[in-house]
């Protein structure tokens, strides 16, 4: 549409929307087609032609914005008038407004890409605004019908799926989550409420709602109280009653982090985990048919103790650990959340383990999965806490070590049936920092995970592929996640405490590979002469990749240096058959986390057998290491300990038609 033609629309847009500001105030007593005039019928068609006319969603944001407030404008006038007016014209008047802004939305939509999912997409948040206002429209409905002492019938059902899509459009907006918690309160729903009070306490684009917000926490304060003085004993509980109680609990914890009012009862607090435990029990145990509201009342969980601690820490603004256990109130916050953490991992650990021996169909093993993501992202995005929490805690540490465990040896089983390990990796971690995928969606727009996912994502598309990819990418995440996580140990992590019923599995021994060794002999067997071929490596790694084990190649420092090699090319041609063939290759399995680099100058093969010592793991070489053995020749019990240590854990090998073989004795033996 050319520049005159949207220059008369919004002429006319103007005109009409001066035309209805000006209005006379209807009397007291008025008939509602006063309201639904042609005067706002034609500006109604007028907005839609000129939104519809390809203006810049910058001035739509705009336009949007005075539309609503004539429509608020006349809904008040309705609202608190006395109307003679019958069922049938009261929602006339309703459906007018309703379908205008339904017929704009459709148009909008056949028209535009939604586009990515960030805070700076104008169309999404145009769009956005247009279904919390057709929510807004029948909220103010059923409210009126309730004035006049009728059902409001479906009118706060379509109110919440209005709010609830405008959300799923623009998560970034603080005034969506403030609707559905006036809802929710209307329900008394306190804990949504209370859940989405703070959600839009803690958006991109906050709302102002503390006083909301304290008003909740007092009416909990009151359910709290009565629930301490008769609660029955955990074992005669349901599970959703179990669930409700915790809940009950979590909202008066909130109470006490935001106000700073109790302080003294969260030791008392303890007692939740009780009714935590129990509900996990439960569902573990029985697959329900609604493990999805399950999964979705778990993830609140977890992000409303996310927010309590996020408040916390912005509150004091702590720098260091000491800063941390000098303050009572942070560090009985901190011990809280690390029971909501441990028993949550316990419980997905527990139910990964349970479910995956059998065919369930219905309820994938990795529905649950998906509660780690806002517990790892926050801890990855927040050092300090995750260093006290790891270090004062063990048993967190564990959890998510064997979260870890379970992710690897699921992604062996993927990458066993693929022909190319790096490029199955590098298509993982392209589709991991390019769309937002369904597990991460629940944490956009909130301002505790703004900094960690602008972190990991260079676009902000969301994946919409098949169900199977985003469980792939799922063990990707955790299993790279959770390894780079501040103060983590990986290695000697205890074994998950399995169920009786299910099997022990054993985990993968470590395995070293002495990296010139291997490389030299796999050129040897390329060209007959011996001579650093990096191909070798690569081969070696998939080998014992694709069998489940973690694995380290050890270098000298120089390999992964193009200028270093070069220099030594020209200093000593001699020994150009040790220097590797392509560092490229050398540096990608880096970065993998697959390789490493020791002292070029002080290159022995100790930093291996050391290592390999040390953490129980083998070593992939044809050397014997005889120059370690002879330099023990003064220490005769250490010698023979270490010649019976390389014995047992130095495994020799070959290349036959470009692939590995291991000693065939040895590779039983692991």
């Amino acid at each position: 549409m050319n520049v005159e033609t949207q220059s008369s629309l919004y002429k006319k847009f103007k005109e009409l929307l001066d035309k209805l500001k000006n209005k006379e105030k209807p009397s007291v007593v008025f008939a509602l087609h006063e309201l639904n005039c042609d005067d706002t019928k034609q500006f109604f068609q007028a907005t839609t032609e000129l939104i519809l006319s390809g203006i810049n969603f910058v001035i739509a944001k705009q336009i949007d914005k005075r539309v609503w407030q004539i429509i608020k404008k006349q809904i008040d006038i309705e609202f608190n008038s006395i109307s003679p007016d019958v069922d049938e014209e009261i929602k006339s008047f309703y459906e007018l407004r309703v379908n205008f802004l339904k017929s704009v939305i459709k148009n909008l939509t056949q028209q535009n890409q939604l586009g990515d999912l960030n805070n700076d997409n104008e169309f999404r948040q145009f769009l956005a605004n247009l279904y919390c206002y057709a929510g807004e429209l029948h909220e103010h409905l059923g409210r009126r019908l309730e004035k006049m002492n009728k059902q409001p019938k479906d009118n706060y059902k379509f109110a919440d799926l209005f709010y609830n899509k405008a959300i799923s459009i623009y998560p970034f907006q603080g005034k969506y989550y403030f609707l559905i918690a006036t809802l929710m309160r209307q329900f008394q729903d306190t804990f949504n409420a209370a859940c989405c009070l703070q959600k839009a306490h803690f958006a991109q684009i906050p709302y102002n709602c503390k006083e909301n917000m304290n008003e909740v926490f007092e009416i909990n304060r009151t359910h709290y109280n009565d629930w301490a003085r008769h609660i029955k004993p955990a074992s005669e509980l349901d599970r959703d009653t179990y669930l409700r109680a915790f809940m009950v609990y979590l909202i008066r914890f909130n109470t006490i982090v935001f106000t700073k009012i109790g302080f003294e009862e969260l030791p008392q607090l303890a007692n939740m985990f009780q009714h935590l435990q129990e509900y996990f029990k439960i569902v573990k145990t029985n697959v329900h048919s609604d493990h999805k509201q399950q999964y979705q009342l778990l993830l609140k969980v977890i992000m409303m103790t996310n927010f309590g601690l996020h408040h916390c820490l912005n509150t004091f603004q702590l720098k260091t650990v000491q800063d941390i256990k000098d303050n009572d109130l942070v560090r009985e916050s901190i011990k809280y959340v690390y029971g909501l953490y441990v028993n949550s991992l316990d419980f997905i650990l527990k139910y990964l383990l349970q479910n995956s021996m059998k065919n369930l169909d219905q309820v994938p093993p990795v529905t649950f999965l998906q509660l780690v993501i806002p517990i790892i992202y926050y801890l990855y995005d927040q050092p300090l806490i995750c260093t006290y929490l790891l270090s004062e805690f063990p048993s967190l540490n564990d959890k998510l070590a064997q979260i870890f465990l379970y992710s690897r040896q699921n992604l062996y089983q993927v990458e066993n049936q693929s022909n190319d390990l790096f490029q199955f990796q590098s298509q993982l971690n392209e589709q991991f920092h390019t769309f937002l995928f369904p597990f991460e969606v629940p944490l956009v727009g909130f301002i505790c995970y703004t900094h960690v996912l602008q972190t990991f994502k260079q676009q902000s598309s969301i994946y919409k592929d098949e169900d199977s990819q985003t469980s792939i990418i799922l063990f990707y995440v955790c299993e790279q996640i959770i390894q780079q996580l501040h103060g983590i140990e990986i290695q000697g992590a205890k074994e998950p405490k399995w169920e009786e019923d299910i099997p022990k599995e054993s985990i993968k021994k470590l395995i070293i590979i002495d990296g010139m060794n291997v490389a030299m002999r796999y050129g040897q067997e390329q060209s007959q002469v011996a001579k650093f071929c990096s191909q070798g490596l690569k081969c070696a790694l998939e080998f014992w990749v694709k069998k489940g084990h973690e694995v380290m190649i050890i270098l000298p420092d120089f390999c992964f240096n193009e200028s270093e090699i070069n220099k030594k090319k020209e200093s000593n041609k001699n020994n150009i058959n040790k220097l590797p063939d392509d560092v490229k290759l050398l540096l990608e399995m880096k970065n993998k986390g697959y390789a490493y680099g020791v002292p070029s100058w002080n290159y022995d093969d100790s930093y291996m057998i050391q290592f390999a010592r040390e953490k129980g793991g083998l070593i992939l070489t044809n050397d014997r290491y005889n120059d370690h053995i002879r330099a023990l020749e003064s220490n005769i019990v250490e010698r023979e300990r270490l010649k019976e240590w390389i014995r047992n854990n130095c495994m020799s090998y070959t290349f036959l038609q470009n692939q590995l073989v291991p000693n065939p004795d040895q590779l039983k033996r692991i």
